[in-house]
């Protein structure tokens, strides 16, 4: 049986990130480190967690064999998208001539590459590639009539 010390840092870092972490799945690990720092067993570690006794066990082994930082780390799987062998010439063309609409984007990423993406994954793409779209605003028009012309008819409309 292995037995865990943890050192004054270390138990610092635990305590902080149970809560200010910014990934749920990490506080939860630093829950379960802070838990066996203080004495718990295994299968009570797992109770007060809500955890099983083999995730307890995982996440002990990552930190016997990386410390905090493997605890840290979070291995999600990211697919890698088809637009990503065609991002150079998906940029050189929209640099040189900018999408008005997210449909149009996907209409010509279509054209330009064979790959079809519903609109939320083109923004996203777009977005990563460091694109930022642009607030349309109204184009002030001038008034069709005179200032004066406009107080006479709201004085007449007034009086009626």
């Amino acid at each position: 049986m292995r037995h865990f010390q943890f050192t004054d840092e270390e138990l610092e870092t635990i305590e902080r990130e149970r809560f200010l972490h910014p990934d749920p799945p990490v506080q939860r690990r630093m829950e379960i480190l802070w838990l066996k720092a203080h004495g718990e067993t295994h299968q009570r570690i797992a109770e007060l967690t809500g955890r099983t006794r083999r995730t307890v066990q995982r996440v002990l082994d990552l930190y016997w064999t990386g410390g905090v930082d493997a605890v840290r780390t979070m291995n999600w799987y990211h697919p890698p998208s088809a637009l990503d062998e065609h991002r150079e010439t998906i940029e050189d063309s929209f640099q040189k001539n900018p999408p008005h609409t997210i449909a149009e984007a996907c209409n010509r990423i279509e054209q330009l590459t064979g790959v079809r993406r519903k609109e939320t994954r083109v923004r996203e793409f777009l977005r990563d590639l460091g694109f930022r779209w642009l607030k349309v605003s109204a184009v002030p028009v001038p008034p069709k009539k005179s200032v004066e012309e406009h107080a006479a008819i709201q004085a007449a409309f007034l009086k009626e």
